[in-house]
């Protein structure tokens, strides 16, 4: 359980990260329902995937 809770929190902090570092990198991501369950499930790897989703498709 702890685990998950820090896996959690970290990829909430990487989306955060991600949308605040936007205006320098040109990557941002929108916060929805969907980018929060993913990036609090599945943590840093959930983040990434979807960056890598959006850019793809």
């Amino acid at each position: 359980m702890k685990n998950f809770l820090i896996s959690a929190v970290l990829g909430f902090a990487a989306l955060a990260l991600l949308n605040l570092s936007s205006p320098y990198t040109g990557v941002a991501l929108p916060v929805s329902r969907l980018s929060i369950a993913a990036s609090g499930l599945l943590g840093i790897p959930g983040v990434t995937l979807m960056v890598i989703l959006n850019a793809v498709l």
